[in-house]
């Protein structure tokens, strides 16, 4: 049985091990940030963004049907202008198509110039900023009307900044970020000092010239006075130049935040034109949660795709397969470990099935040994009792004097061995004519395995409390534990 423990114990060092190695397996497989709950709130909105897309289609078969009844030329051009503002960053086709349809309808200056600066987005969105440039200056051949000042200035300072991302060489980047610059100073005159794109506009140029604290100071001032969280456009707008000062400023953790505020407003937004979720990715990436990479950039990807959005979709290129190269090492990774954790799977139950095998074979073993004990156990109380029985007869029919004879001369050392358990000054008197005495009689009886007093007595025919002080008498006289004495008397 001891050997069985140790087996046991062998075992369960085994199964600790392979424990522990899997669960190194799945770790390293695995990895979380510092914002798991909003992550996974990002998570549920990719998965059910179609949700989201539903109130814009409402509010789009809504004017298509106006558009039906409308018969007046102001109502169509109206409702043409609804139209395309609802497909902006949701659908760059169909904002084409009815920027198209408002410019060949227009009739007024006004109409004329809101319709190309229409047409001039839609083409900087498809990343034809050449043409873009065209159909902008054509729209100031009269004067530019004063509603339309902030809309023609936001324009060409975004045609500028995209640009300026897209630059190849170190004089153009320096000549386009100057004029977006200009272009950002312009918007601060149009808007009013204090109010929300006043206070944008000024931390985004505060940005671009690299003054990151009062770039921050601008957006926290703004918002310790005004309530910008769950605002649809102030809030994302704000989340996403905070994370982009953040990450300039190298505070990594403070940018992924807010990428992802930002990156959630777009999506329950219904918005199909995901930057703060495309540089969430990158962030994501660069931190080793590849698969949540993959699946924000994929994301990002198919819905530019689907939006038109072709400026975009040039933009992701430049980065989605480093991303899929990392998603595709994670998941070779993640196969990898899945393997060698089966593996350990299987060796854990092929270690179980043997040790199962081997408890059930040492458990027949267990019940034999078991059975031949109870077998031999039997035997010898059949034993006995026939020793007993023979003893008895032999009793009956000769004298103690032949018991004496015949036991010395079966067992001739007796005495002596009997006298070796004993204390030195205890010394066994035999009579002359008697070669045993009642205690030694009593101690042979013992030695043939008879340890019942009565039936020593019977034997003997000796009174009970004979046998009785004859043997408290041998174990007061015992060498050693006097308990014991008589188990080794049995045995000698």
């Amino acid at each position: 049985m001891s050997k069985l423990n140790r087996n046991m114990k062998q075992l369960k060092w085994i199964y600790a091990v392979i424990f522990f190695a899997g669960a190194f397996v799945l770790t390293a497989c695995g990895g979380r940030g510092s914002d798991d709950a909003l992550l996974r709130e990002l998570d549920q909105c990719i998965i059910a963004r179609a949700n989201f897309y539903v109130p814009r289609e409402q509010q789009i078969d809504s004017l298509r049907l106006l558009l039906k009844d409308s018969l007046s030329h102001y109502n169509r051009f109206e409702i043409y202008g609804r139209l395309l503002e609802t497909y902006r960053s949701y659908n760059l086709d169909s904002q084409q198509y009815y920027t198209e349809a408002r410019l060949e309808m227009a009739e007024t200056s006004f109409e004329k110039q809101v319709s190309l600066l229409n047409y001039s987005e839609v083409l900087m969105r498809s990343g034809m900023y050449h043409e873009t440039l065209v159909y902008m200056d054509s729209a100031l051949l009269i004067p530019l009307d004063p509603v339309l000042n902030h809309y023609y200035n936001h324009l060409r300072r975004t045609l500028f900044g995209l640009m300026d991302d897209f630059a190849v060489t170190e004089r153009e980047h320096r000549i386009y970020h100057s004029i977006t610059q200009q272009y950002r100073l312009e918007l601060m005159k149009i808007h009013a000092a204090g109010s929300f794109l006043h206070e944008l506009v000024r931390a985004d140029y505060l940005y671009e010239e690299q003054l990151y604290d009062s770039a921050l100071y601008v957006l926290e001032a703004y918002e310790s006075t005004h309530h910008v969280e769950g605002k649809p456009f102030e809030e994302p707008a704000f989340a996403f130049t905070r994370a982009q000062i953040y990450k300039k400023m190298g505070c990594i953790d403070q940018a992924k935040h807010y990428l992802i505020i930002a990156s959630l407003n777009d999506l329950r937004s219904s918005v199909r034109e995901y930057v703060a979720l495309r540089e969430l990715a990158v962030l994501l990436c660069n931190e080793g949660d590849s698969e949540r990479a993959y699946k924000y950039m994929f994301c990002a990807e198919q819905d530019a795709m689907t939006g038109g959005e072709r400026g975009r979709s040039i933009e992701i290129s430049t980065v989605y397969p480093v991303i899929k190269d990392a998603h595709m090492h994670y998941v070779h990774r993640r196969q990898v470990g899945m393997i060698i954790f089966f593996v350990l799977v299987c060796l854990i139950a092929v270690l179980s099935l043997v040790f199962l095998l081997y408890i059930h074979k040492k458990h027949r073993q267990l019940k034999m040994l078991n059975n031949r004990l109870a077998q031999s156990n039997e035997e010898l109380r059949k034993s006995n009792h026939i020793k007993s029985v023979y003893v008895r007869r032999f009793m009956k029919m000769s004298t103690i004097e032949d018991f004496d004879d015949a036991f010395l001369e079966l067992f001739p050392d007796f005495v002596m061995q009997v006298q070796s358990l004993l204390l030195p000054e205890a010394e066994l008197r035999i009579k002359p004519k008697e070669r045993l005495n009642t205690d030694l009689r009593v101690m042979a009886l013992i030695y043939l395995g008879i340890t019942d007093s009565k039936q020593i007595a019977e034997i003997l025919h000796y009174s009970l409390p004979t046998i009785y002080n004859s043997r408290t008498r041998m174990r007061n006289l015992a060498k050693e534990n006097r308990d014991s004495f008589e188990d080794k008397v049995a045995i000698l």
